[in-house]
């Protein structure tokens, strides 16, 4: 069961099939022979502006909030395990909280977490264990550094790893594709060319000795409150094997009063 609470904060942590569930894997980046670079070593002014441009239009997109919840189902695979029709609750107090309680169909409610900028809390109803950990070290349970920043935007569909030193930058009638790098990661994103919407990025980590990466692809756009959020995500993570994971949302809300029950029983044993 511990796997069960894994897979729920896993599949949140990591995130186009815009209209299916299956957890097949397209292209990346978008291929399309009509493409036009944007950027090379001797960018014109035009070039220049363009990227102002397409970095404008990127962080208008960004989702700001103070509370969040929202309602999803998550299927799950890799080489070990598959797990489909997971019930998964999420709630937000912005830079503060972040709630996830996961349920299996028919039994219930198995697992809930609760996470602060320093500290990861889990617990699993069906074996009656807690498990406790700083933020910091929370890397043992889930395999993949991250923070707490990070996470949030992953849940509302924010890009990541974002910086405005963009690079690469090749434009197609539909999708605008380009990178950018951190100290830790490359970056690459697909914009759609109409919107500036993320449609995929993928995250590579520079160490190349851990052969790592996280791909993540967006759909299913709708307005919730005055935001343009995705309700569909697919995401690949790939290092020694590739673990997939669908999230459809349900049911999302902005900026409406939530609690975030987490009380401990006396009797689980803790780890």
């Amino acid at each position: 069961m511990k796997q069960i609470i894994l897979l729920g904060i896993t599949c949140i942590i990591f995130v186009s099939c815009r209209h299916t569930r299956q957890l097949a894997r397209t292209d990346f980046p978008v291929s399309d022979t009509g493409h036009v670079s944007t950027s090379d070593s001797t960018a014109s002014a035009a070039s220049l502006e363009f990227n102002r441009n397409l970095l404008a239009g990127i962080h208008k997109n960004h989702i700001d909030f103070h509370t969040f919840s929202g309602k999803l189902k998550v299927d799950f695979e890799s080489d070990k395990q598959k797990q489909q029709n997971i019930s998964t609750n999420i709630r937000m107090l912005k830079d503060s909280i972040i709630w996830i309680s996961v349920s299996a169909p028919v039994i219930g409610e198995v697992a809930r977490a609760i996470i602060t900028p320093d500290s990861l809390k889990a617990y699993d109803k069906f074996n009656k264990r807690v498990f406790l950990r700083a933020l910091s070290d929370a890397k043992d349970l889930l395999n993949l550094p991250f923070d707490f920043t990070t996470l949030q935007d992953l849940i509302i569909g924010n890009p990541l790893f974002l910086t405005d030193s963009i690079y690469q930058v090749v434009k197609t009638p539909a999708i605008i594709s380009f990178s950018c790098d951190t100290t830790v990661y490359t970056s690459l994103f697909n914009v759609f060319a109409d919107d500036f919407q993320l449609q995929q990025s993928k995250v590579m980590d520079k160490d190349s000795s851990r052969n790592r990466s996280c791909e993540l692809t967006y759909g299913e756009y709708k307005e919730v409150d005055g935001h343009k959020v995705p309700f569909v995500r697919r995401v690949f993570i790939e290092e020694k094997n590739v673990t997939r994971v669908a999230m459809d949302f349900s049911k999302m809300e902005f900026n409406q009063p939530q609690s975030f029950p987490f009380n401990i029983p006396a009797s689980y044993s803790r780890e």
